[in-house]
């Protein structure tokens, strides 16, 4: 290798390199950096010559990535880590930006946070573009492999590589149809115990507080039903002699013509916005952040 070859690569080669890596495919990589296949293999292959190294092996029809090949992508993460900082600590200015801002949550968050969080946004930047992204319990991932800027949800992590601020506490209600034989009833324990249950499983990537909190005392639901997300879980309540747990916020949002009751597990549900510390001191999502929080401290008419 010599120095001109090295000084011939860019950044942009070390991110594609990255993208192969993590997908564990040529193809995966172009797909989810929208170039095309020949794209990432050509820069692959220039990176194979300069470091001498195939980078890259086949092992079980996955493409693993060498010693070597991990060694370059840490260095690389290091550098455009850095370069963005240094990019990041100019000033911001929200009435002419033109930035995108990439927020991973989960359908609670869409029904009740996100269109406060992008009313705040397009008021204050009308330049600025927000992607919403399905979190689907990989939302840390989702920040580490930069997938999305922000988090945000009832994901508790005590890690270093990230921060967290709360933006809002709910609990849990109990939503059922208004002929359900306990609709009109205070739920004690036990009888909530004996009903039929809706349990949301979330694919299996997250658990509800409340039924960690029913593990703690020694309980279990009996489910009736199980689905993958909340998305819907009104209409399988309605006519029926089920009972659905719910964020109360969510059970409010969309139980209209239903029963929302106080679920008798007394338990919170702290919905937070994380980031990672690479990304703590950019200029422009310290601002994005700073607004989000600023928008559930101050009181807004008709928000959920």
């Amino acid at each position: 290798m010599t120095q001109s070859d090295l000084l011939s690569l860019d950044l942009r080669t070390f991110h594609l390199l990255a993208a192969v890596a993590r997908a564990e495919s040529f193809t995966r990589a172009a797909e989810v950096l929208g170039v095309s296949q020949s794209v990432v293999s050509y820069n692959v292959d220039k990176l194979r010559q300069v470091f001498d190294d195939p980078l890259f092996v086949r092992i079980a029809g996955r493409t693993r990535p060498t010693d070597r090949c991990r060694a370059i992508i840490a260095f690389a993460d290091t550098t455009i880590a850095e370069a963005r900082r240094l990019r990041a600590s100019g000033r911001f200015d929200p009435l002419t930006a033109t930035d995108r801002v990439v927020i991973a949550c989960n359908y609670y968050e869409r029904m009740l946070i996100v269109p406060r969080v992008a009313a705040a946004l397009t008021r204050a930047a009308p330049g600025m573009e927000v992607e919403i992204v399905d979190a689907s319990g990989t939302g840390h991932e989702k920040l580490l492999n930069r997938e999305a800027d922000l988090l945000i949800g009832p994901f508790q992590r005590d890690d270093a590589a990230f921060y967290a601020r709360t933006l809002t506490t709910d609990s849990y209600a109990c939503l059922m149809d208004p002929d359900h034989p306990d609709a009109d009833a205070a739920l004690t324990l036990a009888r909530y115990l004996s009903l039929d249950h809706i349990l949301v499983t979330y694919g299996g990537r997250w658990r509800s507080n409340y039924l960690s909190e029913l593990d703690r005392l020694g309980h279990a639901l009996r489910p009736a039903i199980r689905i993958p997300s909340p998305a819907g879980i009104e209409e399988l309540v309605r006519g029926s002699c089920l009972v659905a747990t719910l964020p109360a916020a969510l059970a409010a949002k969309v139980g209209l013509g239903l029963r929302v009751i106080p679920c008798p597990v007394a338990v919170t549900l702290p919905v937070q916005l994380v980031w990672t510390a690479e990304k703590h001191d950019s200029a422009m999502l310290k601002w994005v952040r700073d607004l989000i929080v600023d928008s559930f401290q101050r009181p807004t008419t008709g928000a959920a």
